[in-house]
């Protein structure tokens, strides 16, 4: 490295002095009140040990994060929502009788756990998926934790020795307690009142320079009772023996506890993991840099573990601290480092004015922080519920009620007892929501037809007969707790005349053993009942056994020749439940049009095969002709032209001149238009033997719009447009006759169609 390198370097890390300056500034009062947030449960004897604590953490996890951390602006810290869940920990232990060094061991442990599960979310890159835990338990235990510090706050922010609210009750030093509340309430009104108005200081700060205002004017002129102070920080004691350093006194301390520490360590590396992504994906858009939050897991896993081996608090990102340095104009990560060594080096100049700091003022920082800590966004829901100021109510009461559970478990019994049952109660909610109708719709084949045109006739039959043709349209998952609602809608359509059911799954997601056995049970009753089970819009799975292993093994050397080739889920759990053998593959479509067209050639085979049977009637006896006489028909007999194509051929191509209109006398066309910039071509219809195509080359002469496919071995009528139109001139009644009809068929189509639009919007 260069002189000259060095010397850019010491340039540039001089616009880092100032942000890593602000840093401090913000740092400073948080890390004293979470603090005395985490280890309020444990009384004043324990506010420095709580301050140490926090700003050991704010130190050691600031120093290594901000030198070693992917995302070189983000601050890592102690948190307010973490410190409350340590009090939490520390309040249950203490309520089961444990002494406060085992009440510090559990909690501690609890911040060990969350470490070991931030490194494993880490290493298993689950940094896009942290909130397993539903969002509404989450915000019922911070809710629940705010309200627990509150509510042990309150007897010191009245300036009573009490444990608790009750003991308060009996307190009766009236003076005292005016006092106190007199500075506590100045404290939390500094704190809502001038945090929002002056910028350039935390809230927290704001506040206590208010409550301590207020109090050391009251003791300096007025005899009034002095207040409890939080005493001296001696720097030297951040560097204590470990506190989980006696392994066997651990475990001892763990038994009948071991659910405080666990509970405590999963909602901890939850909050830790969350608020770490967060975080950094904000910080990410403000600077326009991309860093790997999987690494951060793992590093922040790493040193909260280390954190609670030693006895400090948690650490994560904080968002308002790394905001503030990046806005302070910093340019590496020597402002976020820099940070955590100007806090150290700070505390010289400001340990003397936290020892003198009163704990009535300390109580009502405690509870101005609680109050900001509780979930806004819940409390606005419950207002709009309680007030009636939402429309649809249902579409946050479960949330709110959720949260509302949670909190009310947690003061009954205890937050642990509160986290498993409100993951539980969001368990079932979420399993009865999902449990709704997996039923889109249905309908019958009366109204609904398939893309095959048909001639009159088969249409009329279709119409009469086609309400024995049955479609459900399914969505969603179809799992065991949604199966009841298919299985309803199926057997009623069954009772009610349809004899082929098909099951449309276009819009279904997935499908577990419940409802494979379902569709099962669905099929040996139609088999039972002389009736039919066709199902649609299953791809099947046609890749081998060595394939499908190389898919769920992408690190698979020969794994990437396939590209991002997936099985095919739905098939594979019915072929795994034997729903496959037991339908039969000719019974899954790929489209519900084609097992539609599929039921009604059954049902036309049943009801009008004595009319398809008939093929020398069948240009006779077609609408195209009706009203002629037989004279006449045979005067446009002898214009037609007889031609043949094989299943294969191309009767004309899209943009072909326009020369000759066609009758289908036997067999099936495709009408296919080609889909631009793809070189492909879809199917939208298909014409069946009775019907006209192509009848537009006798009316404009325009270019074909589609191209026409044999489907199968077809035999054909064309007649040519020179043909008619000399036709027009020697038989004018004939040519009448045909344009008429030809208006009829369009007009049957038309309404055929707007039937069917009709029908599909509902």
């Amino acid at each position: 490295m260069t002189a000259r390198t060095v010397f850019a370097k010491l340039g540039t890390l001089r616009f880092d002095f100032g942000p890593a300056c602000v840093g401090m500034f913000a740092t400073f009062p948080q890390a004293v009140a979470y603090g005395l947030i985490a280890l309020y449960p444990l009384g004043p004897e324990w506010a420095s040990f709580g301050i140490a604590a926090s700003i050991g953490c704010a130190i050691l996890f600031g120093i290594v994060s901000g030198f070693f951390g992917p995302n070189r602006f983000l601050v890592s810290g102690p948190r307010a929502v973490t410190a409350l869940i340590i009090a939490s920990a520390i309040h249950i232990a203490l309520h089961r009788g444990s002494s406060p060094q085992e009440a510090l061991v559990i909690a501690f442990v609890a911040v060990f756990g969350a470490g070991i599960f931030q490194m494993i979310a880490g290493t298993l890159r689950f940094g896009h998926a942290v909130s397993y835990v539903p969002d509404p338990v989450l915000s019922g235990f911070v809710n629940a934790s705010a309200i627990l510090v509150i509510l042990g706050t309150v007897p010191t922010a009245l300036g009573s020795t009490a444990p608790s609210i009750a003991g308060l009750i009996e307190s009766h030093d009236s003076n005292i307690l005016i006092f106190a509340l007199v500075v506590s309430s100045m404290t939390v009104l500094g704190h809502f009142a001038l945090g929002k108005r002056i910028r350039f200081m935390p809230a927290a700060t704001c506040g206590l320079i208010v409550g301590m205002a207020v109090y050391y004017i009251g003791v300096s002129f007025f005899p009034l009772a002095k207040a409890p102070l939080v005493g001296v920080i001696e720097i030297s004691s951040l560097w204590h023996k470990p506190i989980l350093f006696d392994l066997p006194a651990v475990l001892d301390t763990l038994t009948g506890n071991l659910d405080i520490a666990l509970t405590s360590a999963l909602t901890i590396g939850l909050l830790t993991s969350f608020d770490t992504v967060i975080s950094s994906r904000a910080i990410d858009a403000r600077v326009g840099h991309h860093s790997n939050v999987n690494a951060e897991l793992r590093l922040h896993g790493v040193l909260n573990a280390a954190m609670g081996f030693i006895g400090y608090l948690p650490g994560s990102g904080a968002l308002s601290r790394s905001l503030a340095i990046v806005d302070a104009g910093a340019r590496t990560r020597a402002a976020n480092a820099g940070t955590a060594i100007l806090f150290a080096l700070s505390l010289i100049v400001f340990a003397p004015v936290v020892a003198a700091l009163p704990l009535w003022a300390t109580a009502g920082m405690l509870i101005a922080i609680a109050l900001q800590a509780i979930d806004r966004a819940t409390v606005d829901k419950a207002w709009k519920l309680a007030t009636k100021r939402l429309p649809y109510p249902r579409v946050i009461l479960g949330d709110v009620l959720i949260g509302i559970f949670v909190v009310s478990v947690a003061l009954v019994f205890d937050l642990a007892i509160a986290v498993c049952v409100g993951v539980l109660v969001s368990v079932v909610l979420f399993v009865l929501g999902m449990s709704k109708s997996p039923v889109r719709r249905s309908y019958r084949g009366s109204r609904v037809h398939s893309r095959i045109l048909r001639n009159a006739t088969s249409i009329q039959w279709l119409e009469q007969e086609g309400d024995r043709i049955g479609i459900i349209e399914l969505q969603g998952a179809l799992f065991f707790g949604s199966c009841a609602n298919l299985r309803t809608e199926a057997i009623h359509l069954l009772k009610n005349g349809v004899d082929y059911l098909i099951l449309d799954f276009r819009h279904a997601t997935s499908i577990d053993s419940t409802g494979a056995a379902t569709l099962r049970a669905l099929h040996l009753q139609c088999a039972k009942a002389g009736k039919q089970l066709f199902v649609s819009h299953i791809e099947p799975e046609r890749r081998n056994r060595t394939l499908q292993t190389k898919i769920r093994n992408p690190d698979h050397p020969s794994s990437h020749r396939h590209g991002k080739a997936r099985p095919r889920w739905i098939w594979l759990t019915l072929d795994a439940n034997g729903v496959i053998q037991a339908l039969g593959k000719e019974n899954f479509f790929d489209d519900t049009d084609t097992a539609l067209g599929h039921c009604e050639e059954l049902l036309l085979q049943r009801f009008g095969g004595e009319l398809r049977n008939n093929k020398r009637s069948l240009f006779a006896n077609s609408l195209l002709l009706k009203g002629m006489t037989r004279a006449q028909i045979s005067t446009l007999g002898r214009t037609t032209k007889r031609q043949r194509f094989a299943k294969g051929d191309v009767v004309f191509a899209q943009d072909d001149e326009c020369d000759r209109a066609y009758f289908l006398v036997s067999g099936r066309v495709d009408v296919l238009i080609d889909v631009p910039g793809t070189g492909r071509k879809k199917r939208i219809n298909t014409f069946s033997e009775g019907t006209m195509f192509g009848e537009f080359a006798v009316l404009d002469g325009a270019p074909r719009s589609a191209t026409i496919v044999a489907a199968t071995d077809a035999l054909c009528l064309s007649i040519e447009r020179t043909e008619f139109a000399a036709l027009r001139d020697t038989h004018q009644d004939v040519a009448t006759i045909l344009l008429l009809n030809l208006s009829k068929v369009f007009a049957g189509r038309l309404r055929l169609a707007n039937t069917m639009m009709s029908e599909l919007e509902q």
